[in-house]
């Protein structure tokens, strides 16, 4: 090669160097494209765990966008759109310098503008940058359509122009179009949906189907003629296209899981198409169950219900209704129940109950005190204010009694329990278990339903809890377990009862009512009315009340919410047939006291089956039922010191520990043991009197201005019989004595105080309290 030619060859290199860094510069730095305007916000479609449509909301700038990828797109619409707009889309530049020149000779024909000659390129670049028509506006676009060609193939061209093409309205690219005209997707078009969606663009408010039918008709004929011109299609397609029905009206979106959806909407703002877990037949049917029972409920002054069914296995949501009327607006209908913050009445018990199972502190028959008591001045009362004695564990779950709850987690430990259900997923409680104080477990805290759902969901999993998940893809969540399977197990078998007091009336005599574990909850003050059921497969949660707190005397679980959960359960599981729990192999059967609830005795007589956990559950033998010596003649009671050469019999008697025998003797439930031999030389000792009032280190204060007489302190102790008379001293001073089942009354002064009550026995305890002057 010579030296001109080399010379030659490096000038010619530099240039096209330079002309190459030219075009560099002016594309990224000087007239860089706008790539915001190629890819707008989209709308959000919210779709079934089936692929049917929930509901969809426009998008940030109020548009229906539906982004689709090319190969998503009908072949017959692609065709259609080239064959009228640009056939030689994939061999020009961005221009076509002889379509431009014979739109220009055809307008001047024509004397009006005909057509424009601009390429596909072009109009993705007028749509990228709207301007009006001017002969500069037109070079630019040229410009413009050159800078795409270089930055993006063929196919992502075609794909841009699909997804930002005007179709009549706040409708934008084919898969909105698609939708909202034809109700279908664009790989569904037909040659007449095809031609349609061809010829919109060119003038889409004139062509629109919804509001010049006559014009898109035409519109759509001539571009099927020119499909068969150019021999895309035969005659005979052209003309069954033809005798298409065009629609006339828009497609109206579902309104399915209203607040479902619009919550998914915003939390997947990014995405196009939410693919969600909501199963739409289970959704349909709580819709349904809301609508029946809103029209119930309405009468008493009830206007708000949310319900939650959930998927045991997965922990998927399968639907949400977070209101009856979305639209109610007189009612907040378009606040979602499902996730405000209720306070959850008595639902939280049974996990206080599974917690004492694993803890072994008892078992479903471990008697339980549901006797009056006061801690440092908080004194539970139950739902129906009365007592009940001793009772079995899970007759005070079934009834949802409140006092011996309180006691099992003040013997527990309220961290323990406020932790576990911190561990079960109830977030809201979010303040130090302090704060809240033993009416915690009474529903002195707020839930959300959802949650609450949740952790019910755990016991059909063995107490495991997983996080709740609403779109199809794997939870990210960590396990965490609440309770043992044994314990769940057990608290599940106790629930699932039918013979209950919360059943409804309308379901005691039901066929056809399948089985279902289930615990109700009213909120102090009636505000809240709560149910959760499960079986094998769902959990159905239902809460009902008033989104303005606004309390009724009719806002009671069983009666509100229960009819709703167990409705819901006939329609979704398999009935009197579905599976029910297996029973863990480390929970057995065994028989214990029909009056303790303990392992039998000696001289226990009757015992009755128990479920337990062997080696966790409690073991302690029966100590209430003794045998002991009575006279023949007198009925006393005689002990080792007095029973010889005195005619006597042997009697069972149940002897119950000191306070739980004091109230049950005072109320009549229990009689006391026959009197103790008065001749005897030498009374059996036994344990000392148990104070219960008041409660010891406890403060008290005394209101200024309010009569002393209605300001006295209640002294009580708890003795088991044989105490006789007890003996009250104050500060060392003598105050009274009384019968074991006497009140005696203290007028209080201010300063600290021992307190100490005896027996005749001697037998004595003694306490500190404190009384402190207070304003009024």
């Amino acid at each position: 090669m010579t030296a001109p030619t080399q010379k030659r060859l490096k000038r010619n290199a530099i240039i096209l160097a330079g002309l190459v860094l030219l075009g560099l510069v002016l594309d990224q730095i000087v007239f860089p494209l706008p790539y915001d305007s190629l890819f707008r916000p989209q709308s959000t479609f919210v779709y079934s765990r089936e692929g049917r449509m929930l509901s969809c909301y426009t998008s940030t700038d109020r548009f229906w966008r539906r982004p689709v990828k090319l190969e998503e797109i009908s072949p017959r619409l692609v065709q259609s759109v080239m064959a009228m707009e640009d056939r030689y889309f994939y061999y020009h530049p961005g221009f076509n310098p002889a379509s431009m020149v014979s739109a220009a000779v055809d307008n001047i024909k024509a004397g009006r503008i005909k057509r424009g000659g601009s390429t596909l390129s072009m109009q993705i670049a007028r749509m990228m940058e709207p301007k009006s028509r001017t002969i500069s506006n037109k070079m630019l676009e040229i410009l413009r359509a050159f800078q795409l060609e270089i930055h993006y193939s063929k196919d992502q061209l075609l794909e841009i122009y699909f997804n930002l093409v005007p179709y009549g309205g706040n409708i934008e690219g084919v898969g909105a179009a698609a939708y909202f005209y034809f109700e279908k997707h664009p790989h569904e078009l037909s040659w007449s949906e095809a031609a349609i969606l061809t010829a919109i663009p060119a003038s889409p408010n004139k062509f629109r189907p919804d509001r010049n039918l006559d014009l898109c008709r035409k519109r759509r004929d001539r571009v099927l003629n020119t499909l068969v011109e150019q021999e895309l299609i035969t005659k005979d397609q052209a003309f069954s296209a033809s005798g298409e029905v065009i629609p006339t009206a828009r497609v109206t979106p579902p309104q399915m899981a209203p607040h479902f959806a619009q919550t998914a909407a915003l939390n997947y703002a990014g995405l196009s198409s939410v693919r969600s877990t909501v199963d739409y037949d289970i959704q349909r049917t709580c819709e349904r169950a809301a609508g029946h029972h809103h029209a119930r409920l309405r009468s008493k002054d009830i206007h708000n219900l949310s319900i939650v069914v959930l998927d045991n296995q997965t922990g998927q949501l399968l639907a949400m209704v977070g209101s009856p009327d979305f639209a109610d607006f007189a009612h907040s209908g378009q606040v979602n129940g499902a996730v405000a913050k209720r306070s959850p009445g008595s639902t939280l018990k049974p996990f206080v109950y599974g917690l004492a199972f694993d803890e072994g502190l008892a078992s479903p028959l471990t008697r339980l005190e549901d006797i009056p008591v006061n801690y440092s001045g908080y004194k539970p009362v139950n739902y129906d204010e009365q007592y009940h004695g001793l009772v079995a564990l899970d007759r005070a779950l079934i009834r949802s009694y409140n006092v011996p709850v309180v006691n099992l987690t003040s013997h527990m430990g309220l961290s323990r329990v406020h932790a576990a259900l911190r561990r079960g997923g109830l977030t809201t409680i979010d303040r130090p278990y302090l704060d809240y104080g033993l009416p915690l477990v009474l529903g002195a805290c707020e839930v959300r339903l959802v949650d609450l759902a949740n952790l019910y969901s755990s016991l059909a999993r063995g107490g495991v809890v997983i996080p709740v998940t609403d779109t199809l893809q794997a939870s990210t969540g960590q396990e965490q377990r609440v309770l043992s399977p044994e314990a769940s197990y057990l608290i599940t078998d106790i629930l699932s009862r039918l013979e209950r007091s919360d059943l409804p009336t309308a379901w005691q005599s039901t066929t056809d009512m399948p089985r279902v574990a289930w615990k109700t909850g009213t909120s102090f003050g009636r505000k809240d009315a709560w149910s959760i059921g499960y079986n094998p497969e769902y959990t159905v949660g239902v809460w009902a009340g008033n989104f303005d707190a606004t309390g009724s005397a009719d806002i009671v679980g069983a009666l509100i919410a229960t009819p709703i959960v167990l409705d819901i359960f006939r329609e979704i599981s398999g009935g009197e047939n579905a599976t029910w729990f297996r029973q863990p192999d480390r929970v057995s059967e065994r028989r214990v006291c029909a009056v303790s609830g303990q392992v039998p005795g000696r001289f226990c007589e009757e015992t009755v089956g128990e479920k337990f956990i062997p080696g966790v559950s409690p073991s302690t033998r029966c100590e209430i039922h003794q045998r002991i010596h009575v006279s023949t003649d007198k009925g006393h009671r005689l002990c080792r010191h007095c029973a010889h050469d005195v005619p006597k019999r042997d009697t069972i008697v149940s002897i119950f520990p000191a306070k739980a025998a004091t109230w049950l003797a005072r109320t009549g439930v229990a009689t006391g043991l026959p009197a103790h031999n008065p001749n005897c030389p030498n009374f059996q000792k036994g344990a000392a009197p148990v104070i219960t009032s008041p409660e010891s280190d406890g403060t008290y204060y005394l209101v200024q201005g309010r009569p002393l007489q209605y300001q006295r302190i209640l002294l009580e102790a708890s003795a088991a019989d044989g105490h006789g008379r007890l003996h009250w001293f104050v500060d060392g001073e003598h105050l009274e004595s009384s019968g074991t089942n006497e009140r005696v009354f203290y007028q209080p002064e201010p300063g600290s105080h021992t307190l100490t009550c005896s027996d005749n026995q001697g037998r004595a305890t003694s306490i500190e309290f404190v009384v402190e002057s207070s304003g009024s």
